[in-house]
């Protein structure tokens, strides 16, 4: 098969070696191979009849050109420009707006909020003012650099002036594609017009785009409604930091009052929750001391102080009386009486004042009996499970026994060495020691 029987002219053929050309130049990676294509270029090129004047060839010349080119420079310098100053003048507006919302939530007096407002809407509607006049600028040079670059076809960009734009980027696929749309456009042009179909393009991203736009307003609006209080008082301080923005207004000695009680009434609600935690945990004392430090804060606060410290009295006489009863009523003396059927530890509390009474009663036996070299000295009385025991000087503890077999006195202790015992018994002014047969008054 001949070149004629392939081509319907040299033009044609020529035109499709250059094509053939062009895409082994951007495929090809060494040297040599570009050298020889270039050589192929140029024996193409000269085998056209160049009929013109050197000026037409120049001018015929500069329909092409690169992105290097002083006017497209231009040109994408200036769309470069457009885009930050659309940006900053979005932002500008979004921020203001912003700014605006968060001063009007925060609330307070009308009068303290003109100030803030002012200074936002001169601020951003100056940025906005300012970007929206560099936009147009640059807008204005894009279309007097267009005007120049209309009819020409620019490598390298996209810019719309009125012909192809050639993009620097090819791949081996090219001339297949080439070779379908020369063949789609024959195929079109001796198609009569009645079959010719129109195709419908769907601009699937400007939806998208706006989908995209939507999803981003709904999130903000999200993180607004949901961190409104967090957003409002770091806004608050950024203007109090910038001075656009003074919460405590004028100095004057009813606002400062007014801030003052505040102030301790937040406290003190503060100080009371602690000190409900505190007694909650069994802490009586220091809930005792959070109350004091909330008084005030309601009616109850001093019922509150006196339940607390009795609470921590009666825990304490509980753990002293197993080592010293003496003590122990002295700690039950603090408490403010009446004080009974509270429930520490889930179980109620002893009637106090009965209590009293009763420890007291032991504790008048108190004392040394006796003389000499043979005594017993009562010194304290102490309660375990339950159980009173005397504390005798030499004898240590000694259980007191309830089954008494003499008239006449209140409590008996015995002590057992070996086969005998020795039986005391206490009156409240002797104590009978019983050794055997053997018995012996000890005089108080």
């Amino acid at each position: 098969m001949t070149v004629d029987e392939i081509f319907s002219s040299e033009s044609e053929h020529l035109y499709f070696r250059l094509i053939a050309a062009r895409n082994a130049l951007n495929a090809a990676n060494d040297s040599d191979t570009i050298q020889v294509l270039n050589d192929i270029l140029d024996d193409t090129l000269n085998s056209i009849d160049r009929i013109g004047t050197d000026e037409e060839i120049a001018a015929a010349e500069e329909i092409v050109v690169r992105k290097s080119n002083k006017t497209v420079k231009d040109y994408l310098s200036s769309q470069k420009f457009a885009l930050i100053a659309t940006a900053v003048m979005f932002v500008a507006a979004v921020g203001a707006a912003l700014a605006l919302l968060l001063i009007i939530l925060g609330g307070g007096d009308i009068s303290k909020m003109i100030k803030p407002i002012v200074t936002v809407v001169i601020i951003g509607g100056g940025i906005f003012a300012m970007a929206f006049f560099v936009t147009k600028y640059m807008k204005k040079r894009m279309n007097a650099a267009r005007e120049q670059l209309n009819g020409r076809t620019v490598i390298g960009c996209r810019i719309n002036t009125g012909t192809k734009t050639v993009s620097t980027k090819s791949t081996s696929s090219s001339t297949s594609a080439s070779s379908s749309s020369a063949s789609a456009t024959k195929q079109r042009e001796s198609r009569p017009a009645s079959t010719t179909k129109t195709k419908v393009y769907r601009n699937y991203f400007g939806i998208i785009k706006w989908v995209v736009i939507l999803g981003v307003i709904g999130a903000l609006a999200f993180v607004v409604f949901t961190k409104r209080a967090e957003i409002v008082d770091s806004a608050k301080t950024i203007m109090f930091n910038i001075g656009i923005y003074d919460p405590a207004g004028d100095a004057n000695s009813e606002r400062f009052a007014e801030i003052r009680n505040t102030l301790i009434n937040k406290r003190k609600g503060i100080c009371y929750n602690e000190a409900e935690k505190l007694f909650a945990e069994e802490k009586f004392f220091e809930a005792a001391e959070m109350y004091n430090n909330s008084y005030g804060y309601n009616d109850q606060i001093e019922a509150k102080i006196t339940l607390a410290n009795n609470c921590g009295h009666y825990v304490n006489a509980d753990e002293l009386v197993k080592t010293s009863m003496y003590q122990a009523r002295v700690e039950l003396n603090k408490i403010k009486l009446p004080f009974s059927g509270v429930k520490i530890g889930g179980k109620g509390t002893k009637n106090v004042d009965l209590v009293l009474k009763q420890y007291t009663r032991y504790l008048d036996f108190t004392g040394v009996y006796g003389s000499g070299d043979d005594t017993f000295n009562i010194k304290d009385f102490v309660v375990k499970n339950n159980q009173v025991y005397i504390v005798e000087n030499k004898l240590g503890e000694m259980k007191i026994s309830s089954d008494i077999d003499r008239e006449g006195y209140e409590y008996l202790v015995e002590k057992k060495s070996g086969e005998d015992v020795t039986r005391w018994y206490i009156a409240t002014d002797h104590v009978l020691k019983v050794t055997g047969e053997e018995e012996k008054r000890l005089k108080k």
